[in-house]
């Protein structure tokens, strides 16, 4: 076996493939086969310059693919001979490998250029197979003169480690758990694409399924697809020989993966199967009921209700306590814990977006039985018609939060006192304190019931990028917080839109008539100053994105209190890492 021995070279792998370690020095690869000219290493479960035998290959976290390799010994039927076209069971897959005395021909299938004999060759083509099948596999391989050659070998599978009956296509993914969190049945959201001639209708045919640890067993994973779509193929008459006019159909789905602390396991996405039955609906926890706006979503941690009006969250009711059991968190004000996006303009009057009645438009993505996506959008309703918003929430089985993603678009000039998102509002009966995270690790907490201070009721002000922050009640054990998963402020013609004083607001506004206790999100933010500090004018074009997940949870009366949203911090800030193929 040839092994990668040049340090600079596998010092540049080291940077694109080894895990991040605590280490001051860098990890250095040195795995698999040297398979290119010193720059290429191949992580394979065969040795290509020992091929003397037809093998059917299993995926595995390391190298995830079906293949079929097939000896072709020394050659010496011509010079150009460049393999053609490679059919298993009469079906073509473009998807193959040529090695040459172990070395591969990658981005190109040629033998022979001007000699008419090489060493040890081998192909190898990426195709699933199916367990005691006998399978046929021929070779065209084109030569000088414009004559070709058919290679034709035939074997009989082995009778573990196959493609599931029927499913002729496929495309693997590898997730890695890198975090050291025990993912169990974690969403994991990605599209498929294929030629529309190897596949049908992708949301009748798609299948998931897992790769058990010795790769030989696949166990099915519920699957929901949505967002299918053609594209017909680019117009007759296109000059450019290499512009890509095959059609083609894509799809996008969700499946909930568990992967152990550290590990890696294989995913296996299979279409291109005629007589595919419809896919049951899976069975779980999740369950939405009512129209779009207005609806009633629940799993097993939450129930939450939809504004009828504005489509905002009105309320979460919390699951998990049977006696003493949570109030239903809200407000009274607007019936929307849920409070924003927001704006304060120089008329003096706010525009929020749960006074949306209703939005401009909303669109549910998907409502199944894994994912019910639901988004919002349009003008800001009431005083700042200048800006456009828009709120979109993921609901899914099996997870103690709820996804946001806000967007907010300044398409007018617009003199500004506050632009704001991310905020949850509560009566302040139901809050005790305010609790979050530093990004140095570090838990702060402060009361929320003390009232008003010099700082215009602020009960603190943080850092906007803060991991997580809640309003908890610390007497009763519930709390309501929002994790930070990413933000960005940006003018495409400018490039950073305007920001002043970001960060989240604390607040206790206990002399209301109706007190409420909040934290808010701001980008844009003079309004903050005791003596409402001057306005800023904000130009067309500054948007600002936010992606966050609200989390309702228990309080813990042993061990980690806030270990609830904590474990949620983790897993948003650290989702499963895909890696698609090769």
């Amino acid at each position: 076996m040839t092994r990668f021995t040049s340090i600079g070279c596998a010092f540049l792998l080291a940077l694109c493939e080894a895990p991040v370690t605590a280490a001051s020095e860098p990890v250095f690869v040195d795995a698999g086969y040297d398979v290119g000219d010193g720059l290429v290493l191949d992580d394979l479960p065969y040795d290509p310059k020992a091929i003397d035998e037809m093998l059917f290959i299993s995926p595995s976290p390391a190298h995830p693919f079906y293949e079929i390799a097939l000896p072709l010994g020394d050659w010496s039927e011509g010079a150009g001979a460049t393999v053609s076209e490679v059919k298993v069971n009469g079906l073509a897959y473009p998807a193959f490998n040529v090695y040459v005395d172990g070395l591969a021909r990658y981005q190109s299938d040629w033998i022979t250029r001007e000699s008419a004999t090489s060493k040890n060759v081998a192909v190898v083509v990426r195709a699933p197979w199916h367990n005691k099948k006998r399978t046929t596999v021929e070779l065209k391989i084109s030569v000088s003169g414009g004559e070709s050659v058919t290679k034709r070998f035939e074997g009989k599978a082995p009778a573990t480690g196959g493609a599931p009956k029927g499913w002729r296509r496929y495309q693997s993914v590898v997730l890695h758990e890198r975090a050291g969190l025990e993912r169990v049945n974690e969403p994991v959201e990605f599209s498929l694409a294929a030629r529309a001639e190897n596949c049908g209708d992708l949301a009748r045919e798609l299948r998931i399924y897992a790769v058990d640890t010795t790769g030989k067993a696949l166990t099915p994973v519920d699957c929901q697809t949505f967002d299918a779509q053609e594209f017909p193929g680019s117009p007759p008459g296109t000059s450019n020989e290499n512009y890509l006019q095959h059609p083609s159909r894509s799809i996008n789905a969700v499946f909930l993966a568990s992967v152990a602390a550290h590990a890696s396991k294989v995913y296996l996405a299979f279409y291109d199967n005629p007589e595919a039955p419809k896919p049951k609906l899976a069975a779980t926890d999740l369950v939405v009921t009512g129209p779009a706006l207005g609806a009633m979503v629940e799993n097993q941690y939450y129930k939450v209700k939809l504004h009828d009006n504005s489509g905002q969250i009105a309320s979460f009711e919390l699951k998990g306590r049977e006696e003493n059991p949570v109030p239903l968190l809200t407000n009274s004000y607007s019936r929307a814990v849920h409070w924003n996006p927001d704006s304060f303009s120089d008329n003096g009057k706010w525009g929020h977006t749960f006074a949306w009645d209703p939005p401009e438009q909303t669109v549910v993505t998907a409502r199944g039985p894994i994912l019910f996506r639901i988004t919002n959008s349009g003008r800001m309703p009431d005083y700042t018609p200048q800006i456009w918003a828009s709120v979109s929430y993921s609901f899914y089985a099996g997870a103690p939060y709820v996804k946001s993603s806000s967007v907010i678009e300044v398409r007018d000039p617009v003199n500004i006192s506050a632009i704001r998102n991310g905020e949850i509002v509560l009566d302040t009966h139901l809050v005790t304190h305010l609790v979050w995270q530093e990004k140095t690790g570090e838990r702060r907490i402060v009361r929320a019931m003390h009232g008003p201070n010099h700082q215009d009721e602020w009960a603190a002000r943080v850092d906007h990028d803060v991991p997580w922050v809640a309003l908890t009640n610390e007497l009763e054990d519930y709390g309501l917080g929002a994790v930070v998963e990413a933000s960005v402020a940006f003018d495409p013609k400018r490039g950073e839109a305007v920001t002043h004083r970001p960060a989240y607001y604390l607040y206790a506004h206990h002399q209301w008539g109706i007190p409420l206790t909040y934290f808010t999100r701001a980008w844009v933010y003079p309004f903050s100053d005791y003596q409402r500090g001057p306005i800023i004018p904000v130009k067309a074009g500054s948007t600002y994105v936010s992606r966050m997940a609200f989390v309702p949870f228990l309080l813990h009366s042993d061990g980690d209190r806030y270990a609830d949203i904590e474990g949620v911090s983790q897993q948003i800030k650290h989702p499963l890492a895909q890696r698609w193929g090769r």
